[in-house]
């Protein structure tokens, strides 16, 4: 099958989106299929592969390090046309996924796309409109948009009912992004003594996007208690993103300062090196699809403690690989104390998440997109 993928994440891009898209479309490549993604260029970036195209991009002063494609000339069109492409995947529902919805209704080629992230909890990004306009807005445009795919895919149960809600009568299935597997070399990264954390230190761990949506004020609260109760602990925070400097302030303002550790952004091999420390996974977002992160902790028998909301629930079995809580630092707190203390429970946790991560296969997601694939196709036909 030949394959075209629109997104406006995409490599360099780190995030849940690009990492997914790019997870997929590796597993499609190895099972025998040709995936050529379209994507906004991103300045002194140059593709290792050959089945990348770019569109041309400026970067907005609000979010620099995700370029906005704009609407490529019409060259672009003829060489998308010399493809004969047999589907359409697009995985936003922007310039880039509105464009790859455009050409392929030109070619009668069947359209499915993921709707990977909850846009009307990220409107604050669009400062010139007032918040409720702008998720009145999102949410109309995301009904327009996924009713005219074929089909819909959604990281979760959870994310397919919340479209429904918002009035989209395509039908979705809940596929969850394959956990890649972290491999048996390390990133190098000698994670105690490069963070000055004692042999003796209980290790918290978050791996996540800096942004307003995580939810680390609540998570930096919930810390400050467990503090109280477990001098020992240490939170590690991993990643970059807008919301840094707010968060280290935050950390400052509450006392955590010497105890708060802000890694900025590591390689996925530098990743499992602190996962392989970590006692606990703490995740305090309420806007997640998935949280992809949790899963990854999970392949490595991190338990999580996570904030019950999205799709996180489908995730976290409560009780076994770790447990759910209300948005509330206290209980997130109680719970954290709870693992830290109870050696034999935690034991018992780390080894249900990774068998429970077990089940999440690269192969078998993207086997179960195939079958998607295949039914788009034949009802166009």
């Amino acid at each position: 099958m030949r394959i075209a993928v629109f997104s406006e994440s995409f490599r360099p891009v780190v995030n849940g989106v690009s990492v997914s898209i790019a997870t997929l479309g590796d597993e499609l490549e190895r099972l025998g299929h040709e995936v050529c993604t379209y994507a906004p260029r991103y300045p002194g970036y140059e593709d290792e592969r050959p089945n990348v195209f770019r569109f041309p991009s400026i970067r907005p002063r609000s979010m620099p390090d995700y370029p906005v494609a704009y609407r490529p000339g019409p060259g672009h069109l003829r060489a998308f046309r010399e493809k004969d492409f047999d589907l359409v995947h697009t995985h936003t529902p922007f310039v880039m996924g509105l464009t790859g919805l455009r050409w392929a209704g030109k070619l009668g080629i069947p359209v499915v796309s993921t709707n990977h992230t909850l846009y009307t909890e990220y409107v604050h990004y669009v400062r010139w409109a007032p918040e409720a306009l702008g998720r009145m807005a999102v949410l109309r445009w995301m009904r327009y948009y996924y009713n005219r795919c074929a089909a819909v895919i959604v990281p979760s149960a959870a994310t397919g009912q919340r479209l429904a809600g918002y009035g989209v009568r395509t039908p979705w299935t809940a596929i969850p992004t394959g956990i890649r597997r972290f491999g048996s070399e390390t990133g190098g990264l000698i994670v105690r003594e490069r963070f000055g954390i004692p042999p003796d230190g209980r290790l918290l761990v978050f791996v996540g996007r800096i942004a307003r949506e995580k939810n680390l004020e609540m998570l930096l609260s919930a810390y400050r208690r467990v503090r109280e109760a477990e001098g020992r602990a240490r939170l590690l925070i991993v990643g970059g993103g807008p919301h840094l400097e707010r968060i280290k302030s935050e950390s400052d303002r509450l006392g955590l300062s010497r105890a708060t550790i802000f890694t900025g952004a590591l390689t996925h091999g530098e990743i499992a090196d602190v996962l392989r420390e970590a006692d606990l996974f703490v995740f305090a977002s309420v806007t997640e699809t998935q949280g992809l992160s949790i899963g990854e902790a999970a392949s490595m028998g991190v338990p999580a403690i996570a904030v019950r909301a999205g799709g996180v629930p489908e995730f976290v079995i409560d009780g076994e690989t770790g447990y759910l809580v209300r948005d509330d630092p206290a209980e997130f707190a109680g719970r954290v104390i709870e693992l830290l203390r109870d050696e034999d429970r935690r034991g018992r946790f780390s080894d249900a998440a990774r068998a429970f991560a077990g089940t999440m296969t690269v192969e078998s997601m993207a086997r179960r997109v195939l079958d998607v694939y295949d039914a788009a196709v034949k009802a166009g036909k």
